[in-house]
């Protein structure tokens, strides 16, 4: 059930509100995800929407160049990142959404890692 929810770098200069299904959490195993260790929630394109800040993000991309990873260019946080399997949706870094149990997720494993 998708619930709204706000959300922010470590700094608060980028300000986001999400509707998102926190039942469903996942992290991934690619080389970029698996560094960084983050619970991800899903979702759509039209669920996300940058409150402020979105001058100060900061791109990166690898590999196929698909997946687009946007951090704060102050704080250097990651907060979200369009997906490569599903292009149309975005992952958010649970850990910078306000007011989410993270002790609640039980986040599944999905393949990102190219064999």
């Amino acid at each position: 059930m998708l619930q709204p929810f706000s959300g922010a770098c470590h700094c608060g200069a980028e300000r986001f509100s999400v509707k998102c299904d926190p039942s469903y959490s996942v992290q991934c195993d690619c080389s970029m995800c698996r560094r960084r260790n983050s619970i991800m929630l899903r979702c759509d394109e039209s669920d996300f929407d940058i409150a402020s800040g979105r001058e100060i993000l900061t791109e990166y991309s690898f590999n196929t160049g698909v997946a687009i990873h946007y951090f704060c260019s102050i704080c250097g946080c990651y907060t979200f990142h369009r997906m490569r399997k599903l292009p149309d949706k975005f992952a958010i870094n649970a850990g910078c959404i306000d007011n989410l149990d993270m002790a609640a997720l039980h986040p599944i494993l999905i393949g990102g890692a190219k064999n």
